[in-house]
């Protein structure tokens, strides 16, 4: 970007051929980002001003995202990343957006102050993200690269800082929203708000720790108990496995600080614990579904005694291939019923449609028996006759079989497979919990 508006001051065609050349590789930003199942979109872009301006992205610093924003926007923006962000390949591609590179040392610090001091001189827009300091102010030194830069090129003149606000879902066939807030209104800061001074730092502080995309606060609390379960059941897990351990973990409790972190992370990424609540969910779901098989189960197995339970498993095992044979004899019977709306039971007191299916099925199997006949010879056709009507009947009987013992007898093993969906579901909360422990985001800490 600094070498974009360079360019501009130095001839218009070259200008023209640099602002092209952003063009062109925004253009292929957005077209890796598509193919990749994700979709940006952009929120309030009409608050962007048209003149110089620093754009604040409240949260920690990440390059995904900040070529989120870049794709998103229609205007140029030439954004302000650590040294250590450009690893590997991504220096190619942030150069050819015009991003401004800055490191602590001396000589690189004062070429990026260079840079964007030439960007808002120029008219254009800066792009720096706010940090993840404890205190939710923004701590970037970025932030502060761009604060000095706008002092160099309008000197007492009031700062024009537009907060924003990114959500980055986890599940990429979700949006990536982007959204612009109000310029900041520097009347409360007084005069001093032109060099940066307290107040107006006050004043971004304030609009940093609103987040849009934050989650209710009675959804977070849920999500906190919902984690200090998840912490205290493992920990009781942990305890039992050893041996001679007695103590109950009944009296902890996460402490303030975790419950502060909370806080943090839902002003900060809002998504991370919006991912953790619907594997919340998810696990809850999944036990609830859990109990209520366990119950039918339980139900079921009164209902029926040892000798039954024996026999229906004897039954609904080695009866399936005379019950598929029945199946195979009845193909073209089956669809000839369900066609003429005869398949069900009539509740009428009139035996006229039962004839009509006897009808039907007797006429099915004296065609079978014919092609049997002429494809197998007389003796094979006899056997065939006397084998239609015993698999039609156990058919009949199979499917009873189904529907009144095979289906209680099911209900254990569904409830089997669902405690195996528990012991998953609840393996990817704590994975992704532990990810969020072990990760910046904010340590939660039992006491």
């Amino acid at each position: 970007m600094p070498q974009i508006e360079a360019s501009q001051q130095k001839g218009p065609s070259r200008g023209t051929s640099a602002r092209g050349g952003y063009r062109l590789v925004r253009a292929c930003l957005r077209t890796w980002i598509a193919l990749s199942g994700r979709s940006v979109r952009l929120l309030g872009a009409e608050r962007l001003p048209d003149a110089a301006a620093i754009l604040l992205v409240c949260r920690p610093t990440r390059f995904r995202e900040a070529l989120a924003v870049l794709a998103a926007c229609e205007r140029p923006i030439a954004c302000v990343i650590h040294r250590g962000d450009l690893r590997s390949g991504r220096s190619l591609v942030a150069s050819s957006l015009g991003v401004i590179s800055y490191d602590t040392e001396a000589s690189a610090w004062h070429s990026a102050l260079r840079n964007c001091t030439q960007v808002l001189g120029s008219g254009g827009i800066i792009l720096v993200f706010a940090g993840d300091g404890p205190d939710d102010r923004p701590n970037s030194a970025a932030w502060t690269l761009a604060r000095e830069a706008w002092v160099g090129a309008f000197p007492g003149r009031p700062p024009v800082v537009v907060p924003s606000r990114l959500f980055w879902p986890a599940e990429r066939a979700q949006e990536v929203l982007i959204y612009v807030g109000e310029p900041l209104s520097w009347d409360a800061a007084g005069d001093t708000a032109a060099n940066f001074s307290e107040p107006a730092r006050d004043v971004v502080h304030d609009t940093c720790g609103q987040n849009v995309f934050a989650l209710q606060p009675t959804i977070v609390k849920r999500l906190f108990g919902s984690v200090e379960q998840a912490l205290r059941d493992r920990l009781a897990a942990e305890w039992a496995a050893r041996p001679g351990r007695k103590q109950k973990v009944d009296g902890f409790r996460l402490s303030p600080f975790a419950a502060g972190t909370f806080g943090r992370i839902n002003q900060t990424e809002p998504e991370v614990l919006m991912a953790l609540q619907q594997l919340s969910d998810a696990d809850l779901d999944a036990r609830r579904q859990w109990s209520l098989a366990k119950l039918r189960a339980e139900q079921g197995r009164k209902q029926l005694s040892a000798f039954q339970r024996l026999v229906g498993w004897t039954e609904s095992i080695f009866g399936l291939p005379i019950a598929c044979y029945g199946l195979l004899n009845h193909l073209i019977a089956g669809p000839i019923l369900l066609a003429f709306g005869l398949s069900s039971r009539n509740q009428q007191a009139s035996a006229t449609p039962w004839i009509v299916r006897a009808l039907i099925v007797l006429g099915c199997y004296t065609g079978q028996i014919v092609l049997v006949n002429r494809a197998m010879g007389r003796a094979a056709a006899g056997y065939y006759a006397l084998t239609l009507p015993v698999s039609g009947v156990y058919l009949w009987r199979y499917w009873w079989l189904l529907r009144r013992r095979t289906r209680i007898l099911l209900l254990g093993v569904k409830a089997g497979r669902l405690k195996r969906l528990v012991a998953k579901t609840h393996e990817r909360f704590l994975k992704r919990l532990d990810g969020i422990l072990e990760s910046g985001a904010g340590p939660l800490g039992v006491p």
